[in-house]
């Protein structure tokens, strides 16, 4: 229960009552999935211990998917979440839960809420019934709202760069990228050149570390957002491309033509 990395208030929270509303974004969606499960179980269980504890009723109807008062949505073979699936969150929330003290609903993917989805779910995130705990699942959160995420304590997966350097030597590359990318010009020309040669190993572990170094940049006051979120969508996109096979030319040329 206490494995996963990144923000290291996870642990803290899954110990802790949870709150109303979650934001949980990460590297992909079967590690989001995970930790919104464990948190989902939590609020249906029984158990007079740590909770959840994988042993009662309750717990073994949420393992096998089946418990009444854990409630997922997602965009099935749509595109986006359409507004409809948030107003049925919206119409069905204030009913008491079936069998548990609580109940949650999961939306996955909740980056493809379109905008018309996402205003509808505002006012339900900001005023919630006291049984309501809503988790939103996210690889992007970016994309959505920020009137969204201000609604939710956000949950991030995404691995610090200091944890993946103490496990690859590929922190040396990306060190060098981010040095190049702060130089710009020749330098950072030279180094996208020379990322062709790399293999796809590499640049998978270059991308999650790029994309976690400019979500924390993100943060900082005096970073310039417009250009470090234009650095935060180009890595996003980036591993989308790798699930694809796509060559390391092809992401080295994608890298040099946004950021160059």
């Amino acid at each position: 229960m206490m494995g996963f990395t990144g923000n290291a208030r996870i642990g803290e929270i899954l110990r802790g009552p949870l709150g109303h509303a979650y934001l949980i974004s990460g590297p992909g969606p079967d590690e989001n999935r995970g930790l919104a499960n464990i948190m989902a179980r939590s609020r249906v269980c029984f158990g007079s211990g740590e909770r959840p504890c994988n042993a009662c009723a309750a717990c073994d109807k949420a393992l096998r998917g089946i418990h009444p008062d854990i409630l997922i949505v997602g965009k099935d073979d749509k595109k986006e979440i359409p507004v409809a699936a948030i107003r049925q969150i919206v119409h069905d929330a204030p009913t008491l839960p079936n069998e548990a003290e609580h109940k949650v609903y999961i939306v996955e993917e909740a980056d493809n809420l379109n905008q018309s989805a996402q205003n509808a779910f505002l006012k339900i995130l900001e005023e919630p019934p006291r049984f309501v705990t809503f988790l939103l699942l996210a690889e992007n959160p970016l994309r959505l709202l920020p009137t969204v995420r201000s609604r939710c304590v956000h949950l991030s997966l995404v691995p610090d760069a200091a944890e993946i350097a103490a496990e690859s030597e590929v922190h040396d590359l990306a060190d060098a990228f981010y040095a190049a990318y702060l130089s710009g010009g020749m330098d950072f020309l030279h180094f996208c050149v020379e990322l062709e040669k790399a293999d796809r190993q590499i640049l998978g572990e270059l991308i999650e570390i790029c994309y976690a170094r400019f979500i924390e940049r993100l943060g900082e006051p005096a970073a310039d957002h417009l250009r470090v979120k234009k650095a935060v969508d180009l890595f996003d996109s980036l591993r989308d491309d790798l699930r694809f096979n796509v060559s390391a030319g092809h992401i080295s040329g994608k890298i040099l033509a946004t950021l160059l």
